[in-house]
């Protein structure tokens, strides 16, 4: 069975969440900028999985919107779901294996993404922010 992951674009107001992996992280995304993203638990939704992901890397409770479209990461071959999610509030924390998190503006998005984070990233997503 393929393990598989979710990816979030969450939306507040014309903006768009961005973590920092931290630097000593093993994940090939180490130091740089990127859309935040988790690895499914046995057992949970991908709502469930989403939801847990905002809350312990950005502190923040988040709407799952629409479904946005799926890939295969070339690093594990995971599964990733893409979903559109909304956010009430601003206000967001650094947890988890983040360094740091940050508000950009929706254009400007894949310019603020670290360049592995952004070879990552399926056609359909790139689309989403063009």
């Amino acid at each position: 069975m393929v393990q598989s992951a979710v990816a979030a674009i969450v939306n507040y107001k014309g903006k768009v969440l961005l973590g920092k992996k931290r630097k000593d992280s093993s994940n090939v995304l180490a130091g740089e900028w990127h859309l935040p993203g988790e690895k499914v638990e046995n057992g949970e939704s991908d709502e469930s999985a989403l939801l847990r992901c905002l809350n312990e890397e950005a502190s923040i409770d988040i709407r799952v919107g629409k479904y946005l479209g799926s890939h295969f990461s070339p690093t594990n071959k995971r599964k990733v779901n893409w979903y559109e999610c909304f956010s009430e509030t601003d206000s967001i924390f650094c947890g988890s294996d983040l360094e740091d998190v940050k508000w950009v503006l929706k254009k400007e998005v894949l310019n603020n993404c670290g360049e592995e984070a952004r070879k990552l990233l399926p056609n359909e997503i790139i689309e989403y922010f063009n």
